[in-house]
């Protein structure tokens, strides 16, 4: 994006479809869509509810109708990482079925990339970086 960042900027970068505003832009490898504003490199759905004045710090942003793509500050929340948990376990939508005996492997292994541990569990690297940083089964 130009400098001197506007929320029309960012509006200009969504279509509707359905009841959804989804970001046409830059998607990550979850299908989130991604874009720099501000000096930083916002998820979109995260900026969507931050030009609406909410404040994001320190939680998730939580979609209620399940398009990683859709910025619709009606179809936003705030909420926890066990918030999101649930939500998602509600929905059927966990993005993994690994174990906690998985998980305490995932952070025992040394040597070896987190693309090829992802690879050895099915899952995507960015899962993998969040179980080994701790941003995900924070409990374990």
């Amino acid at each position: 994006m130009k400098n001197g960042f506007t929320k029309q900027d960012f509006t200009d970068l969504l279509e509707s479809n359905d009841d959804c505003l989804e970001w046409t832009g830059g998607l990550n490898t979850a299908g989130y869509g991604t874009t720099w504003a501000y000096g930083k490199q916002w998820q979109t759905h995260r900026l969507a509810l931050h030009l609406e004045g909410v404040d994001i710090s320190g939680h998730l942003v939580l979609h209620s109708c399940d398009n990683p793509r859709c910025c619709n500050p009606k179809h936003l929340r705030t909420g926890t990482n066990q918030e999101n948990s649930a939500d998602m376990t509600s929905r059927g939508r966990q993005y993994s079925k690994l174990t906690e005996q998985d998980v305490l492997e995932i952070r025992a292994i040394t040597g070896m990339s987190q693309k090829a541990i992802a690879d050895q569990y099915g899952v995507d690297q960015t899962l993998i970086n969040y179980i080994i940083n701790r941003k995900r089964w924070q409990h374990i």
